[in-house]
Protein backbone atom coordinates (compact mmCIF):
# COMPACT_ATOMS: atom_id res chain seq x y z
CA UNK A 1 0.00 0.00 0.00
CA UNK A 2 1.35 3.07 -0.96
CA UNK A 3 1.43 5.75 1.47
CA UNK A 4 0.11 9.21 0.45
CA UNK A 5 2.01 12.25 1.07
CA UNK A 6 1.08 15.24 2.77
CA UNK A 7 1.35 18.59 1.26
CA UNK A 8 1.34 22.07 2.10
CA UNK A 9 -1.80 22.27 0.21
CA UNK A 10 -3.44 20.01 2.51
CA UNK A 11 -2.31 21.83 5.14
CA UNK A 12 -3.45 24.90 3.52
CA UNK A 13 -7.15 23.49 3.01
CA UNK A 14 -7.54 22.78 6.92
CA UNK A 15 -5.47 25.36 8.71
CA UNK A 16 -4.91 28.40 6.53
CA UNK A 17 -8.27 31.13 6.44
CA UNK A 18 -8.12 32.46 3.22
CA UNK A 19 -8.20 28.91 1.51
CA UNK A 20 -10.43 27.18 3.58
CA UNK A 21 -12.87 29.49 4.10
CA UNK A 22 -13.33 29.82 0.44
CA UNK A 23 -13.14 26.53 -0.53
CA UNK A 24 -16.18 25.78 2.54
CA UNK A 25 -18.33 28.70 0.58
CA UNK A 26 -17.99 26.56 -2.51
CA UNK A 27 -19.13 23.53 -0.56
CA UNK A 28 -21.90 25.14 0.62
CA UNK A 29 -23.17 26.54 -2.68
CA UNK A 30 -22.25 23.13 -4.07
CA UNK A 31 -24.55 21.33 -1.17
CA UNK A 32 -27.29 24.35 -1.69
CA UNK A 33 -27.69 23.46 -5.46
CA UNK A 34 -27.82 19.75 -4.88
CA UNK A 35 -30.66 20.39 -2.41
CA UNK A 36 -32.44 21.42 -5.24
CA UNK A 37 -33.62 24.96 -3.19
CA UNK A 38 -32.83 27.95 -5.70
CA UNK A 39 -31.88 30.41 -2.81
CA UNK A 40 -30.53 30.04 1.04
CA UNK A 41 -31.02 33.01 4.03
CA UNK A 42 -27.42 33.41 5.04
CA UNK A 43 -27.99 31.95 8.44
CA UNK A 44 -28.98 28.85 6.98
CA UNK A 45 -26.42 29.14 3.74
CA UNK A 46 -23.77 29.00 6.18
CA UNK A 47 -24.89 25.52 8.13
CA UNK A 48 -24.88 23.68 4.70
CA UNK A 49 -21.44 22.54 5.40
CA UNK A 50 -19.96 21.14 8.56
CA UNK A 51 -17.94 22.34 10.06
CA UNK A 52 -20.20 25.37 9.85
CA UNK A 53 -19.20 29.04 8.06
CA UNK A 54 -18.46 31.35 11.13
CA UNK A 55 -20.65 34.41 10.20
CA UNK A 56 -17.10 36.76 10.94
CA UNK A 57 -15.27 34.32 8.69
CA UNK A 58 -18.31 34.45 5.89
CA UNK A 59 -18.18 38.14 6.07
CA UNK A 60 -14.34 38.17 5.34
CA UNK A 61 -14.57 36.24 2.30
CA UNK A 62 -18.25 36.92 0.74
CA UNK A 63 -17.26 39.50 -1.46
CA UNK A 64 -15.32 37.41 -3.53
CA UNK A 65 -18.43 35.27 -4.19
CA UNK A 66 -20.19 38.30 -5.43
CA UNK A 67 -22.06 36.85 -8.06
CA UNK A 68 -23.53 34.40 -5.51
CA UNK A 69 -25.51 36.46 -3.01
CA UNK A 70 -27.69 39.71 -2.31
CA UNK A 71 -29.12 41.69 0.19
CA UNK A 72 -32.94 41.95 0.40
CA UNK A 73 -35.03 44.05 2.39
CA UNK A 74 -37.72 43.32 3.88
CA UNK A 75 -41.34 44.50 1.92
CA UNK A 76 -42.21 47.83 4.65
CA UNK A 77 -39.02 48.31 6.54
CA UNK A 78 -36.67 50.84 5.94
CA UNK A 79 -33.58 49.11 7.54
CA UNK A 80 -33.83 45.28 8.16
CA UNK A 81 -32.39 43.57 5.61
CA UNK A 82 -30.88 40.48 5.17
CA UNK A 83 -28.13 38.23 2.78
CA UNK A 84 -29.48 35.45 0.16
CA UNK A 85 -27.45 33.09 -1.39
CA UNK A 86 -28.24 31.11 -4.81
CA UNK A 87 -27.67 27.73 -6.12
CA UNK A 88 -25.62 29.50 -9.04
CA UNK A 89 -24.41 33.10 -10.71
CA UNK A 90 -27.47 32.34 -13.25
CA UNK A 91 -30.08 32.45 -10.32
CA UNK A 92 -28.78 35.42 -8.98
CA UNK A 93 -28.88 37.02 -12.15
CA UNK A 94 -32.07 36.54 -12.99
CA UNK A 95 -33.33 37.96 -9.32
CA UNK A 96 -30.93 41.30 -9.78
CA UNK A 97 -32.85 41.40 -13.09
CA UNK A 98 -36.55 40.67 -12.06
CA UNK A 99 -36.11 43.12 -8.85
CA UNK A 100 -34.22 45.38 -10.84
CA UNK A 101 -30.43 45.59 -8.63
Amino acid sequence: MIKQKKTLADLSSKYDRAVAIPKQINAAIEALAKSGDEYSYELDFSKLVNPHIPSVYLAQYRDQFADFWVEVRDIGKKTATRRVWFASKALCKKWKEQVGG
